[in-house]
């Protein structure tokens, strides 16, 4: 009892810096994309933010001789996490916040938890939804409408615009939910890693068929933007999210998308 007490507090302590790290880390992240896309183009710039930060991790998770993807079924799950995590979430969305200021994008997003509420209470691993947590996570994403709510007419494409943060974050919710029910034997940073490096990939090869190339500019701000997503935005903070899914509910974990727009 007390050789577990110790342990208890250190995982305690571990999980509430995870906390820390997605709530603090990612609400900035929707300014930094803001700024980071006015000066490059956003498919180049979001797959140059995954490509570095897949390759970072990857060597942390050589160094920490973590488990990498080894056969078929996992390799599959990689490509559909690479896709639905990266490309569609997160890419979608740098897309949309040329035209979304970054504190209404984090708004817009909010409703990820949500999403992530009612599909993780799907399959067998899913969490029961409680009277009082449906009315807290109905409340938040009211509170949220509220405060994007138009108080003057909005064009049809900026509608167009913010529906793609919320397709992102639908995204999000999916694949979470899906990394939940999965139970990969792949150690979490090696898994971040890889899905990175493939997300990444994905959406370099967009930008170079979408044409951005001659639009690149090795412009400091947005390369210090850059790297600061892929440091702290990606490596740091997806890894601390993939772990906090193997110790908390995947409803609590997503509380992260209402602290985020207090940060933005």
């Amino acid at each position: 009892m007390t050789a577990a007490a110790p342990a208890d507090r250190n995982l305690r302590l571990r999980i509430t810096a995870a906390y820390a790290t997605i709530y603090l880390v990612w609400g900035s992240t929707f300014l930094v994309i803001r700024l980071g896309v006015r000066t490059l183009p956003p498919l180049l710039f979001a797959g140059g933010r995954f490509l570095l930060a897949g390759s970072l991790l990857a060597v942390v998770a050589v160094a920490l001789r973590e488990r990498f993807p080894r056969n078929a079924r996992e390799w599959r799950y990689m490509l559909l996490f690479s896709l639905v995590m990266i490309s569609l979430s997160n890419g979608v969305s740098t897309f949309a916040l040329q035209h979304v200021n970054s504190n209404e994008g984090a708004l817009l997003a909010a409703g990820t938890a949500l999403w992530i509420a009612g599909l993780g209470a799907i399959g067998p691993k899913g969490h029961k939804l409680t009277a009082g947590g449906i009315a807290g996570l109905l409340l938040g994403l009211a509170g949220v409408a509220l405060l994007v709510w138009p108080r003057e007419t909005v064009s049809a494409s900026h509608i167009g615009w913010q529906a793609l943060v919320l397709v992102g974050g639908l995204m999000w919710a999916i694949g979470t939910v899906l990394y939940r029910n999965a139970a990969l034997p792949i150690g979490p940073v090696a898994f971040n890693a890889v899905m990175m490096l493939l997300g990444g990939a994905w959406l370099a090869l967009g930008g170079l068929v979408a044409g951005e190339l001659p639009r690149w500019r090795w412009h400091p701000g947005g390369l210090l933007a850059l790297v600061y997503l892929a440091v702290f935005g990606s490596a740091l903070a997806y890894t601390a999210y993939t772990w906090l899914l193997k110790y908390q509910p995947a409803d609590r974990v997503g509380t992260f998308a209402y602290v985020n727009p207090a940060i933005a």
